[in-house]
């Protein structure tokens, strides 16, 4: 006869999967038996985001007796996993497993952080699709609203590979441009809460399992881990394959915008020639909020999407050699057309690129600067045609031989986080001008604030 003890305990180990030995170098699992730690020795716990979440005992569907603890948390929260106190277990090749659901799907909804809430980019789930913003765009996969889902994502350290599955099958493949879907300084992992750039991209939701493996899980092993919780839990949710066939005698019909949505179509053009802009990144956020709903690339020029009706929306354009722009849409009437066209002028250097300011006295950054130094380094990864030109400034505080070799430092501090990042130094030039080009009067607190920074511009290559 088992002991409930004895139960609960089979039954943990039943829910993570496919069970092996722990080796506390080899993965960390998290099943909510244990609050926030998991359930190897030793290991790292887990630290809540935003508001702190709730320990539900959930029934398991299709059982009298059975059931698991879940983690529910709300909008704009989560979980977060500290990679210091793992000691670099994600530092190179690693996997991330999560069996999870959340209560909307309805927009752009966070799931993996790896930038600690400073960049916009990192993982998504958006109309059922994965993405990876916004370098990748998933296939279509069986992920809905208030449904358990099997998410799972690995970053090979060697070929910068990333892949994402769902339900055991394999939705996402791409290679990472940069270090983007690595952890950066701060050396934690979230989950679900989103960025400070957007910061409502979320949505409350349920956690069952979080699994971290220090390398990269084989396709075979994620299929299996899939089934093992699929059958163990005969959750509603089913893979691609294990849905019925559609035969040939009942082809499936075609429906024409069957979700009542508003066909937005457009054109990006050169405003100069007049000529279609090819591969212009056009994106479309809601008016009310500024939440991104669905980004696509331009094939000859031509854009299309289908957008809720009754909303107001502004789409940007933004393509390489040009200045962005963006334009306002607002829908009405369901099946209605709606069409737009975006004129690019050529992109200019005449400001600054973004402003970047430090505390008093030092080199180093004000928070809300940390935020965006992420996106200078992902524009100029995108841009090899480009350098930098680091301009360092202080306020007219204290002697002004140091204020010049104080604006030098700041410069340096934005250089080295740069190269740090993989912009080679090559690229980058700079200089400090200390008190002498103010960008407003010294005349208080608030005015020297405005004074104490770095500006990054953008200049061409000459080849």
């Amino acid at each position: 006869m088992i002991s409930k003890k004895n139960a609960s305990y089979i039954l943990a180990i039943l829910f993570t999967g496919l069970y092996f030995p722990s080796f506390s170098q080899s993965q960390w699992t998290y099943d909510f038996n244990n609050a926030l730690l998991p359930i190897e020795n030793a290991g790292p716990a887990l630290k809540p985001l935003g508001q702190a979440g709730q320990f539900i005992k959930e029934k398991i569907p299709g059982s009298d007796d059975l059931s698991r603890t879940t983690y529910r948390f709300e909008k704009n929260s989560g979980l977060q996993f500290n990679n210091s106190e793992a000691k670099g277990f994600l530092n190179k090749s690693f996997t991330v497993e999560i069996y999870f659901k959340l209560d909307e799907l309805d927009s752009w909804k966070r799931v993996l952080d790896f930038k600690n809430r400073k960049s916009d980019y990192g993982s998504y789930i958006y109309d059922g699709k994965l993405n990876f913003y916004d370098f990748a765009i998933g296939e279509k996969a069986p992920v809905k609203a208030n449904q358990y889902v099997h998410y799972v994502y690995s970053r090979d350290f060697e070929t910068k590979i990333i892949k994402m599955y769902i339900n055991g099958q394999s939705k996402l493949e791409f290679k990472d441009p940069g270090t983007e879907g690595m952890l950066d300084n701060d050396q934690v992992l979230n989950f679900f809460q989103d960025d400070l750039i957007a910061n409502h991209e979320s949505s409350a939701g349920s956690i069952a399992l979080i699994r971290v493996y220090d390398r990269v899980m084989t396709p075979v092993f994620i299929r299996r881990s899939y089934q093992t919780i699929s059958k163990d839990y005969k959750e509603t949710a089913k893979s691609e394959d294990e849905k019925p066939e559609v035969t040939a005698s009942a082809p499936e019909k075609p429906v024409k915008n069957n979700r009542n949505l508003v066909n937005v179509t457009g054109r990006v053009y050169d405003g100069k020639n007049l000529k279609p802009v090819n591969d212009a990144e056009v994106t479309v956020r809601k008016s009310v909020n500024d939440s991104l709903v669905a980004l696509a690339k331009t094939v000859n020029g031509i854009y299309k999407f289908e957008l809720t009706p009754f909303e107001s929306y502004k789409i940007s354009a933004q393509a390489n050699g040009f200045q962005s722009r963006s334009i306002a849409v607002k829908t009405s009437n369901r099946y209605e057309e709606v069409k737009s066209l975006i004129s690019l002028s050529a992109e200019t250097y005449d400001a600054p690129l973004k402003t970047l300011y430090f505390t008093q006295s030092t080199e180093v950054l004000e928070d809300e600067a940390l935020s965006e130094i992420d996106s200078i380094v992902s524009y100029f990864q995108r841009r090899p045609d480009l350098k930098i030109i680091l301009k360092g400034h202080t306020d007219n505080t204290g002697n002004f031989e140091k204020n010049l070799d104080l604006s030098r430092k700041r410069v340096e501090t934005i250089k080295t986080y740069l190269t740090g990042k993989g912009i080679p130094e090559n690229r980058i030039e700079g200089a400090g001008y200390g008190p002498a080009q103010p960008n407003k009067v010294n005349q208080s607190e608030t005015q020297k604030k405005s004074n104490r920074r770095v500006e990054v511009w953008a200049e061409p290559v000459k080849r």
